[in-house]
């Protein structure tokens, strides 16, 4: 290194920091440069500047003008070389911004040639103010050889080959003239042992492949080209070679590069692709032609490989989805797992559904897509099962609960935008618990999946029926034009029901009640509308089914009359309101009192004594006839153990007591609790209590007679099949219904009836009790066709226990003399 260079750049600062004397000021051209660079001069060169942007070199010493190769009067920046303008301004810029002295190290390239030379810049101003940047050349320039810096510097293998030629000037062999060190590594050998070796002796397996007539052919054309090769090196180990050949003169310039991790990584892909259970192909992204496939995609689609490779992605999707797969391709780029659901045809002509999943591989030199398709058609038809499900009665397959509330909450949407009329039928079976309980629960669903076919005939086109749950069905009338229509479809479907179902060989008589709410007139919303259905439902069942009711406003009425009932019912009950009145029984051989009949009473603080046919049922729907009911029996035999041993009470059972299965329980502790003799409680139940025939039921009436208590039928004779009721169970008692004893003597049919009745229960060994005796008539002929007991108005009202004491207290037998 130029030791005066050095000590010059060192010498130049030192005086330009002297001259600085004011900070922040630059010294002036002046002191700095006339007179004060003396042996320095040579290796400067003054430049005239604008802002921090050089202009020209003024003036140069001689070794300044060798370095740039050419004189300098005034020369302009831009007439410089590239490489020195560029070094030029930056050091310029540099220290005219900064305001101190500057370096840099100006890069030139020479004819192969890299030269570096270090430059020192002086920000100077004349006493006028206008600035300069005074240059400086640090030391020697220092040079590289390009070409040899790269040979040497890269990590990849390269040769400089000499053709051997035979004496035909046939190629025969090449000599490695020159190689670097990345060769040597590669081909695993000293530089020494390689250089002017003939390629022959280094790779040993050169005659076995075309290596050495694809460089010939380079060689002879001139050009260029590139190959691969497998070399084996002398540990026995393999490398894959990428050689790349460029021809200069009769030489051959190689570069070599290790290709064996990328040769590794395609036989696993290949090995991947072929052995993988996915079904895979490539296909080319510009023709849509299918490359490859794996055995999993003939075996699964079908068809022979052969024609698998000839075909495109279109021939194996339908017409229909031709312009999305090509808009899809049209869009594909660098595909990285990209997916999407697709239908496939197969071989056979079947349509699967598959979920393909997609990248950008390259395959032989080129683009293309590498496809995986998953077979998902069981699973999206199993999605589908589930989600049909969820909106449909796995029993009658008709929509379900849910799906019928999105269907009316859509409708009356379209109604409040559009205009128009919704008819909502909501309606109720009759006798499902009896198919049930007499023929089974398999019969049961026959029953619904028959009366779900009927509802489907009854509807017009567009229409929608529903199964809400057990025997309850809605259905939607769209488009109703006026009531006319919709009255005319709920005739249809109570006509429909009227017939009667043959189920298991069986007859069964059903029927069906129909409430009907109209939107917008009844409602708007699906809660209102739902709620006033309903409600005309209810008064529809209330005037004893099979018929259907619009809805009013009068009905709304009625429910909240009727919901205040309930509460007051309530309050009754657990305020003590309830009441037990007594209808004494009378024997007719004897003329004396035999029992009396527990009757529940309610006298309301308001509105006064409430029916019990207004108030009982009522319990039974709210599910307090239960409690009510075991008071009413605890009440009436504490009450009965007061009286004359001879005198039986009698209480009624309603049907909700017998499904608790606590019946029994209850009056067996009942009767141990009042001390009562069992064989002075009756207990009477009506027929629709043997509509419930089953295990249950028969079982409790058994153990209650098993306890000593006697069972009696009430109401005989107003039910569907009374004489297989007394067949089923052993009755102690046959109660005449009232109906049939307010026409006696005026009706010869009632008068038949009761005489057969009679008849039945002494062939039976059953009493027979006629109710509803209003006159000295009835009880004649009733006694005349032998009727054990009779109870009505005429002889005793009910009456509380008070009066019923005195009653019996007072009671004198009488004799009721037959009329003739």
């Amino acid at each position: 290194m130029d030791t005066d260079g050095v000590d010059g750049a060192t010498a130049l600062q030192q005086r330009w920091h002297a001259l600085r004397t004011v900070p922040g000021s630059l010294p002036s051209y002046e002191d700095m440069v006339l007179g004060g660079l003396g042996r320095h001069a040579d290796n400067t060169a003054l430049v005239a500047t604008s802002g921090y942007e050089p202009l020209a070199i003024l003036w140069g010493g001689t070794r300044f003008e060798r370095w740039l190769g050419q004189e300098i009067q005034s020369l302009e920046i831009e007439r410089l070389p590239a490489d020195i303008a560029h070094g030029v301004r930056e050091i310029t810029h540099n220290a005219l911004q900064s305001q101190i002295p500057a370096t840099i190290h100006c890069i030139r390239a020479r004819q192969g040639t890299i030269e570096s030379t270090g430059l020192l810049a002086l920000p100077l101003a004349s006493r006028q103010g206008v600035p300069f940047v005074l240059l400086f050349i640090e030391g020697v320039t220092s040079r590289l050889d390009l070409v040899d810096a790269i040979f040497r510097a890269t990590n990849q293998g390269m040769l400089a080959l000499s053709a051997v030629r035979d004496s035909q000037g046939q190629v025969s062999d090449f000599t490695i003239l020159a190689l670097n060190e990345g060769a040597a590594r590669l081909l695993q050998r000293p530089v020494s042992d390689l250089c002017l070796q003939r390629l022959s002796s280094v790779v040993s397996n050169l005659s076995a492949t075309n290596s050495l007539q694809r460089l010939a052919q380079i060689l002879g054309d001139g050009g260029r080209g590139s190959f691969e090769f497998t070399y084996p090196t002398i540990s026995g180990r393999h490398i894959d070679f990428k050689v790349e050949v460029g021809c200069i003169g009769d030489l051959l310039a190689i570069t070599l590069a290790d290709i064996s991790d990328v040769k590794a990584r395609e036989a696993s892909s290949r090995l991947l692709f072929e052995s993988n259970p996915i079904p895979m192909w490539l296909f080319d992204p510009e023709s849509l032609r299918i490359l490859r496939v794996n055995d999993a995609a003939v075996a699964h689609y079908g068809y022979q490989r052969e024609r698998f490779e000839e075909m495109t992605l279109l021939d194996i999707r339908p017409s229909d989805e031709w312009e999305a797969v090509r808009s899809m391709v049209d869009h594909l780029s660098d595909v990285n797992g990209l997916s999407s659901l697709w239908r496939h045809l197969k071989a056979d002509g079947s349509l699967i559904e598959v979920n393909t999943f997609a990248r950008t591989i390259l395959f032989e030199g080129r683009s293309a897509v590498l496809t995986a398709a998953i077979d998902v058609t069981e699973r999206r038809q199993a999605e589908a099962r589930v989600a049909y499900m969820a909106h449909h009665d796995a029993l009658t397959d008709l929509p379900n609960r849910i799906l019928f509330r999105e269907r009316l909450e859509a409708a009356l949407a379209h109604i409040r935008h559009h205009g128009g009329e919704l008819g909502l039928l909501c309606l109720d079976l009759d006798n499902l618990k009896l198919v049930n309980d007499t023929l089974g629960h398999p019969a049961g669903d026959e029953f619904l999946r028959e009366a779900a076919s009927r509802l489907q005939h009854c509807l017009p086109d567009g229409d929608l029926v529903a199964r809400l749950g057990g025997d309850e069905f809605a259905i939607l009338h769209f488009n109703a034009e006026g009531r006319q229509n919709i009255v005319a479809l709920a005739d249809r479907v109570v006509d429909a029901f009227n017939k009667p179902f043959v189920i298991q060989r069986q007859q069964i008589v059903s029927g069906a009640s129909v409430g009907i709410a109209i939107a917008p007139a009844d409602g708007t919303t699906t809660d209102v509308l739902l709620r006033n259905a309903d409600m005309a439902l209810y008064c529809a069942k209330a005037k004893g089914g099979r018929t259907y009711r619009l809805f009013n406003v009068e009905m709304d009425n009625r429910l909240q009359a009727r919901q205040v009932m309930e509460q007051d019912l309530r309050q009754a009950f657990t305020e003590g309101q309830l009441d037990v009145h007594y209808q004494p029984i009378v024997s007719l051989q004897e003329g004396r009192i035999s029992g009396c009949e527990a009757l529940l009473r309610w006298r309301h603080p308001v509105h006064g004594y409430v029916s019990p046919a207004e108030f009982v049922p009522l319990a039974e729907d709210i599910g307090l006839i239960e409690p009510i009911g075991e008071w009413v029996l605890d009440r009436a035999c504490r009450e009965a153990a007061t009286w004359p041993e001879h005198i039986k009470v009698a209480v009624n059972l309603s049907p909700a007591q017998f499904n608790s299965g606590k019946l029994v329980d209850c009056v067996r502790s009942t009767l141990s609790r009042s001390a009562l003799n069992p064989e002075r409680l009756e207990l009477e139940i009506t027929e629709s209590v043997l509509l419930l025939k089953n295990e249950t039921t028969m079982s409790a009436l058994h153990q209650l007679r098993a306890l000593g208590v006697r069972i009696a039928m009430d109401d005989f004779g107003t039910g569907y099949s009374s004489l297989s009721y007394l067949r089923a169970f052993p009755f102690d008692k046959i109660k005449i219904d009232r109906s049939f004893v307010r026409e006696l003597g005026e009706n010869k049919h009632s008068t038949a009836i009761i005489r057969a009745i009679k008849g039945l229960g002494r062939s039976l060994g059953n009493m027979t009790v006629a109710e509803g005796i209003e006159s000295i008539e009835q009880l004649q002929l009733l006694k005349a066709d032998g009727c054990d007991e009779v109870q009505g108005y005429l002889l005793s009202r009910p009456v509380p226990a008070v009066e019923l004491r005195q009653t019996l207290a007072t009671w004198r037998p009488y004799n009721i003399e037959i009329a003739t």
